[in-house]
């Protein structure tokens, strides 16, 4: 009997044609599912929600495109962005943000209702990764100019809300390769754990992302393609311009400063290698390059990390351009049409205060006498108002109570936004004030 739950490996290569993003069972290279579509823009997959959506650019076109998880069939939904996308991320936690990096700008979207709340210009060349995370609080990018800036999404809501509100600064610079920055991993430990940028210029810079310290670089003789780490960033992966793949164990802490990587690597591909996932357990890894395989290895070995092939799950149809891994019960790409629970609008370019833009979202639990009302959702204050379906003045007392109810729902609403919004801010100036 197989096991429910299944660590299933997405994978897009360059020449998909119709199949943009192929699904496979990590274990035994089983393929379990396929998302119908445009050819995906590499580094651009995500996943909206707890297994809700996924979500990619498509490729050579200003265009994001989403599934739901069990669905062959992309949602018509025109999400269009200023320009063909070179990397984009989507916040893992809490309201749900999609940043999409175009050239050398970051657009910031609200995926609840589509609209564009920033727009972030701070790279002088062409970003090449955004990660954030997973807290959703903050996110990372990288550019070919070689900086790596941290964000604040409080500051950049913050922006969005006030008038005149000077340029959106990074809220920490984290520091500067010499060549372009190629990827950046971090451990699950968000702000308060590693930070890993890897460069053309054949370093890994290892940062502690709550004090903004430059703990190490690492040094190889190749280019740096690709660094991914364990989730408590105790072990990295280096992916190499040349093919093979390194291990470094960053414990026993290491001392700070340089460190030059010994390791000489595994050959895991004949071209470079692109992307590496590593597997929850940290035992798995999966790789995959420009030579269009997908491979899965055994990883053992604590001194000596070794590097054990096990299969190829993927080959052919062009250099792999995504790769992630998730655990999810393989019934539900068996099962019927899900629900989400997340909400993805059309976008807009409209920068107008979203006070003025309201989603339109049935309110559970509410009186049967309220049943044939309309009422909105309010994206910022979650304010419950009444558009249509009014009762008479001489109501009965019962439908006197649902409306003085649909009041004070409201001001507390209101109220319990504004005190969320002056404490996050407020968390935000403390940490500047340590810096």
């Amino acid at each position: 009997m197989m096991e429910p739950l299944v660590d299933a490996l997405l994978v897009s290569a360059l020449n998909s044609n119709t199949e943009a993003i192929q699904v496979y069972d990590v274990k035994t290279g089983t393929n379990l599912h396929s998302f119908k579509g445009t050819p995906a823009s590499s580094s651009t997959l995500n996943f909206v929600g707890a297994c809700d959506y996924v979500m990619t650019a498509q490729k050579d076109k200003p265009l994001l495109q989403a599934w739901i998880i069990n669905r062959h069939d992309p949602l018509h939904l025109r999400l269009v962005v200023p320009g063909r996308v070179k990397t984009m991320a989507v916040s893992p936690s809490g309201p749900k943000y999609c940043v999409v990096a175009v050239g050398e700008k970051m657009y910031v979207y609200k995926l609840l209702y589509g609209h564009l709340i920033a727009v972030i210009s701070c790279h002088y060349q062409p970003i090449t990764c955004i990660q954030f995370t997973l807290c959703g609080n903050y996110f990372v990018s990288g550019g070919e100019d070689g900086f790596v800036y941290l964000w604040s999404m409080a500051q950049l809501v913050n922006n969005f809300h006030t008038e005149d509100a000077p340029e959106i600064q990074p809220w920490r610079v984290l520091g500067q390769h010499s060549d372009k920055v190629t990827s950046i991993s971090m451990s699950v430990s968000g702000l308060q754990g590693l930070l890993f940028s890897s460069s053309l210029d054949r370093t890994v810079k290892v940062y502690d992302l709550l004090h903004g310290n430059h703990l190490h670089t690492l040094l190889t003789d190749q280019g740096i393609t690709r660094v991914t780490c364990n989730s408590i960033g105790s072990q990295i992966f280096l992916g190499l311009a040349n093919g093979k793949v390194s291990v470094v164990n960053l414990l026993p802490h290491l001392p700070i400063g340089d460190i030059e990587v010994s390791d000489k690597g595994c050959q895991c591909h004949e071209k470079a290698v692109r992307h590496i996932v590593v597997s929850p357990s940290g035992n798995t890894i999966v790789t995959g390059g420009d030579d269009e395989e997908v491979k899965v290895w055994a990883l053992s070995g604590n001194a000596k990390p070794q590097l054990s092939f096990l299969r190829t799950v993927h080959t052919g149809r062009g250099a792999i351009t995504n790769l992630a891994l998730l655990a999810i019960d393989r019934q539900i790409f068996e099962g019927d049409e899900l629900k989400p629970t997340e909400i993805i609008a059309p976008f807009s370019t409209d920068t107008t205060e979203i006070q003025t833009c309201s989603v339109t979202v049935p309110i559970r639990g509410r009186p049967s006498s309220l049943q044939d009302s309309s009422s909105t959702f309010h994206p910022i204050t979650d304010n419950v108002i009444r558009t249509s379906g009014s009762h008479e003045k001489n109501g009965s007392p019962k439908e006197a109570n649902n409306d003085n109810l649909v009041e004070q729902l409201k001001v507390t609403n209101s109220e319990l936004y504004h005190f969320a919004l002056k404490q996050l801010l407020d968390l935000d100036e403390e940490y500047n004030k340590y810096q």
